[in-house]
């Protein structure tokens, strides 16, 4: 196994722990008992829990934009925004742990200012995304010309941030269904009246 294939490994078991336990009592050495090893190996890849943690994060991160990447991929207009934002959502088990590892960071963060600028760079970046698609569907005469495309991609984010985060606290609070329906009924309320309600399921 390689040196950046065992980091993963190791970021994997750190998920796990995070997941099942919160992030606070991810340890290296929990971590370490997790992967079945020695809290040497996991130093071995992490000087410390906080390099740990932000490897973690940056391979939720890009798993989310590869999967938004893969899922524009063949689609054009209004259905293809709507699912690269579904993507993003807690739709899955899978995904809601993916969730759970976002908002413990988010929490952790508080007071680590360096973490902080981290999270930061990552909602720039998908702002950036957003606003690009937004921009397209307006040049295409899809969404109304008068929206502001920074501001509705504050908002898409604010969306899925809530949803993401209510379902982390209460996951019986949305289901699949009902998480689509929102990001649909916004997207809606962005349309041209002449391509109103043409999204997808």
């Amino acid at each position: 196994m390689s040196y950046d294939d065992r980091r993963i490994e190791v970021a994997k078991a750190a998920w796990r722990v995070i997941v099942r336990e919160g992030l606070d009592r991810a340890s290296m050495r929990a971590i370490a008992q997790e992967l079945g090893s020695s809290t040497g190996v996991v130093t071995h890849y992490f000087r410390d829990k906080e390099e740990l943690t932000l490897f973690a994060l940056e391979q939720v991160f890009e798993n989310v934009l590869q999967d938004m990447k893969t899922c524009a991929e063949g689609r054009q207009g209004i259905d293809r925004l709507a699912q690269m934002i579904f993507v993003a959502l807690p739709l899955e088990d899978i995904d809601k742990a993916d969730w759970k590892v976002w908002v413990a960071f988010l929490g952790y963060s508080i007071g680590r200012d360096c973490l902080i600028q981290e999270h930061r760079k990552r909602y720039d970046f998908l702002r950036q995304i957003i606003c690009q698609e937004l921009a397209d569907l307006q040049k295409a005469l899809l969404i109304r010309a008068d929206l502001d495309l920074t501001l509705e991609a504050n908002a898409l984010i604010a969306l899925v941030d809530g949803i993401g985060t209510g379902v982390v606290i209460c996951p019986e609070q949305f289901s699949a269904d009902q998480q689509k329906y929102l990001v649909r009924r916004h997207i809606n309320a962005l349309l041209t009246h002449r391509h109103a309600d043409t999204i997808e399921r």
